[in-house]
């Protein structure tokens, strides 16, 4: 039985977990906003039940969130990390334009053609999954982030492989196949 294609690249997630993201990164500002604050609290904590409490009661966050936030790697704590999440954020909470359409026209399982608001770019790589996380990192990078606008693309030229290419502006990607429910 043959392999359908499926792209390695970007986080393949449900269509767009924006509300959820959201939430977290935001607890997650809450908190960095005052990291001597935090690290204070995370060493007074008697254990991570203690730890989960102290922060919730001191940055008002829900349980989940401030679990979240213990779960955060300290390396968030720098500058260029926290200006990371500074722009995620930014990304998540502006409003988002229209769905924009593409087309993703395969030439072989090497060569795809990708055409957005009349602008083509040709991509190649050494199989149908490569080309395909070329494509979907160019939909991301060049697209949907830059324009803050979901990019939902047509795949044609594959006997096998996806059908539809949904990238977000928050970074997350789906991939639909013929045999899937709504494909």
């Amino acid at each position: 039985m043959a392999r359908r294609a499926r792209p390695a690249g970007p986080r393949v997630t449900a269509p767009d977990r924006r509300a959820e993201r959201l939430a977290v990164l935001a607890a997650y500002e809450t908190a960095l906003a005052d990291p001597v604050r935090l690290v204070a609290l995370l060493g007074d904590a008697e254990d991570d039940d203690d730890a989960v409490r102290r922060v919730q009661e001191a940055f008002d966050l829900p349980a989940r969130h401030a679990r979240a936030v213990l779960d955060l790697q300290f390396g968030r704590l720098s500058r260029s990390s926290r200006g990371r999440l500074a722009d995620e954020l930014r990304i998540l909470r502006a409003e988002w334009g229209p769905e924009l359409p593409a087309t993703v026209a395969f030439a072989s399982r090497r060569r795809a053609v990708v055409t957005v608001a009349d602008e083509a770019r040709t991509f190649t790589a050494g199989g149908t999954t490569a080309v395909l996380d070329r494509v979907t990192e160019h939909l991301l990078d060049e697209v949907a982030v830059p324009r803050l606008r979901p990019v939902v693309a047509e795949v044609t030229g594959l006997g096998r492989g996806p059908v539809r290419i949904r990238v977000f502006p928050s970074r997350s990607a789906s991939y639909e196949y013929a045999g899937d429910s709504g494909g």
